[in-house]
Order: C-alpha cells, then sequence, then structure tokens
C-alpha cells in the first residue's frame, strides 16, 4: 500500500480513536462512582459521554469509508476495520444501560 497525505491522516484518525476510547471509559466509570453530583447532572454527563461514543463511532465509519474508497486493501484487513467500528457499538450500548441504572438510582 502506498501512502498518501489522505492515508497518513486516515491511520493518523484511527489512531486518534483507539486512543480516545480508554479516558472515554475511565470516565465513564467516575461517572458511576459519584456521589455527590445531582441528577441533572448526571443526566448532561451521560449526554456528553454518549455523544463521545457515537461521535467515535462516526468517524470509525468515516475513515472505514475511506479506505473502502480510496485505498485498495485486501478483504481481511476491510472486515477486521468493519470489527473495529462495531466494537464501539457494544460501548455506546453500555452508557445506556449504566444511564438506565443511574436513573433508577439517583433519578427523579
Amino acid at each position: 500500500m502506498s501512502t498518501t497525505a489522505n492515508t497518513d491522516v486516515a491511520l493518523m484518525l484511527l489512531q486518534l480513536i483507539a486512543l480516545t476510547i480508554p479516558p472515554t471509559v475511565v470516565l465513564i466509570e467516575q461517572l458511576r462512582r459519584s456521589e455527590n453530583l445531582e441528577w441533572q447532572l448526571r443526566k448532561v454527563s451521560f449526554a456528553l459521554v454518549l455523544s463521545s461514543v457515537l461521535l467515535l463511532i462516526a468517524a470509525a465509519i468515516g475513515v472505514l469509508a475511506y479506505f473502502v474508497t480510496a485505498v485498495g486493501l485486501s478483504t481481511a484487513i476491510y472486515a477486521a476495520l468493519l470489527l473495529v467500528v462495531l466494537g464501539l457499538v457494544p460501548l455506546g450500548a453500555f452508557v445506556v444501560v449504566l444511564y438506565r441504572e443511574h436513573r433508577l438510582e439517583h433519578g427523579p
């Protein structure tokens, strides 16, 4: 695979997505353990985390779309990239489940 500026940027975006996921998970855990937050602030916090996860998924789909259209990779690489994107979906589902749990415990 020959590299171009677009390919280099797409690879950097994938690295950025990969580096962003662990801090997001840590923030979710800290939010889960917080005792002092009012319900409204919890709702806003969960909305921010969920939007972050959804934006990460959208960015990963964009990078995947670039690789599919512009770079001739093997089918195995495309499958692996698709699995990376699909791997972010359970994180979003986890945030939704966690929000429901928090709502029952701390909500109105």
